[in-house]
């Protein structure tokens, strides 16, 4: 599916398997290892700095002095500080107490308990923390950024780029060249503003496949899968590329940049991590004799999506979810509606502005409202909105293009009453770890479930002409 962000297989949030029935037999010459040790105690730091050092009102954060405050956000800050290694150490005792489950003693019970639920809430708290301080108090100065990350050592995201380009062997040099031009153009856009996370912007590893010739995806994933293992041979070692990791199709595909015998569409997965080395970007191809405009505007589309996760990268897969709009709702399903609408309508203005064409914007726009975006006879996406449940509540499953389509006008419809510089800003405010309730909230004035209401009555009682009236021409 275009534009689609894939997910990881499994939540890096510790977990372990207490009803195990199989124990290794371990014989009685043979000792069982030691434990993993750490040389901090977690629980220990949590409560001297969030229980006892704290002002006695510090959690009372709409009226504590700003010291108290403060103190709450940068003791959070310490605390936070410790993911890294903690997940490193949560990682090492769940592949012990898979081996050895009589090791798992009620103290190691308490400690797991402890991290899925205290020391999980930590980076939610700091985020609204911070929020609240700035919020108060100022500090624009020193803007509050998420503990785990390094200082930048420049403001200037060239300093950062390292951007790594595949090619099918079969693509023209048109492809390329449009590839090459729209991730510059995104980059120019999106990355030049100071605030931005400059150090989780790259790598970028970009694969251009060609789509009419499945043969050439399976020789790049052969190309991909050799440069991961001999630059990056940890994420080679968690990604598909695994022998472990895949099961080889007897025309030689692993499913990486192939999919049930035809070449995949485009998308992004993964992101720099302590696992991962980079961004993947999925280029798909286009007939540019007819179509050179989906191959522009599908790689800004994409771009998009590194920006956005740039600033939340720093973050638990789960409490990322969360920042971004996918986990909300009335269920736990993912939602397609806050991101993909996003970059379906940035990228469509962004290219507009680049031809200096908006007929391209309320072309798409009008398309993505009042087709069925599909190639039968179904209701159209704004009939299948209407009957169906509210925006928040669509899944991929359910009906991804209404996600996506009326996730790309109910961005238009915000940045028609609030301006561009408000959207970009929600993903900076990201950054602190704040929820999407709150983040939408804080940044428009209301909560999201009312402004879909609104926005429902608006799509519902406009004419055509009132509808395409958001839509900037500039």
């Amino acid at each position: 599916m275009c534009g689609g962000t894939s997910t990881p297989e499994e939540s890096l949030q510790p977990t372990i398997n207490e009803n195990q029935n199989t124990t290794p037999e371990v014989s009685k010459e043979e000792s069982i290892p030691p434990i993993p040790l750490v040389n901090f105690d977690i629980i220990d730091i949590y409560n001297s700095k969030l229980v006892y050092e704290l002002c006695s009102d510090a959690q009372d954060i709409d009226s504590t002095s700003e010291e108290c405050l403060r103190q709450y956000r940068d003791n959070l800050e310490f605390v936070f500080s410790y993911a890294n290694e903690l997940e490193q150490y949560m990682n090492d005792l769940n592949s012990y107490f898979q081996n050895y489950p009589e090791a798992f003693t009620e103290e190691y019970r308490n400690l797991f308990a402890f991290i899925n639920n205290e020391y999980a809430n930590v980076p939610q708290i700091y985020g609204t923390v911070g929020m609240k301080y700035q919020e108060r108090f100022g500090n624009t100065d020193q803007p509050i950024s998420t503990p785990r990350t390094t200082i930048p050592s420049s403001e200037n995201y060239l300093d950062y780029r390292d951007v790594k380009v595949f090619e099918a062997s079969t693509i023209s040099d048109q492809h390329i060249d449009i590839l090459k031009k729209y991730i510059e153009y995104t980059e120019q856009l999106l990355f030049k503003d100071k605030r931005v996370k400059r150090e989780n912007l790259y790598p970028i590893l970009v694969v251009q496949l060609d789509s009419e010739n499945y043969q050439s995806a399976i020789t790049l994933e052969e190309e991909y899968c050799q440069y991961l293992n001999d630059e990056y041979p940890t994420t080679f070692n968690n990604s598909r590329c695994n022998p472990q990791n895949h099961d080889r199709k007897a025309d030689g595909s692993i499913g990486l940049f192939t999919d049930g015998g035809r070449v995949s569409g485009s998308s992004i997965s993964g992101a720099p991590s302590n696992r991962e080395c980079c961004y993947l970007f999925i280029s798909g191809s286009f007939d540019l004799s007819w179509d050179s405009s989906s191959q522009a505007y599908v790689t800004i589309h994409e771009m998009y999506h590194i920006f956005q996760i740039s600033n939340v990268v720093d973050f638990d897969y789960e409490l990322q979810q969360k920042i971004t709009g996918k986990r909300i709702g009335d269920d736990k399903r993912d939602k397609p509606f806050w991101m993909e609408g996003y970059a379906t309508y940035f990228s469509h203005l962004y290219y507009s502005r680049d031809i200096n064409d908006f007929s391209h914007l309320q072309n798409e726009m009008y398309g993505g409202l009042f087709s069925c975006y599909c190639g039968d006879n179904q209701p159209t996406i704004k009939e299948r909105y209407l009957n169906g449940p509210e925006l928040y509540n669509v899944t991929w499953e359910s009906d991804w293009a209404v996600g996506y389509q009326v996730g790309a006008w109910f961005i238009a419809y915000l940045t028609s009453i609030h301006g561009e510089q408000t959207m970009y800003d929600f993903w900076i405010s990201s950054q602190t770890g704040i929820l999407f309730p709150e983040n939408f909230q804080n940044t428009f004035g209301k909560d999201y479930i009312t402004y879909e209401t609104e926005f429902r009555n608006f799509i519902t009682n406009s004419s055509e002409d009132e509808l395409m009236s958001i839509l900037p021409n500039s």
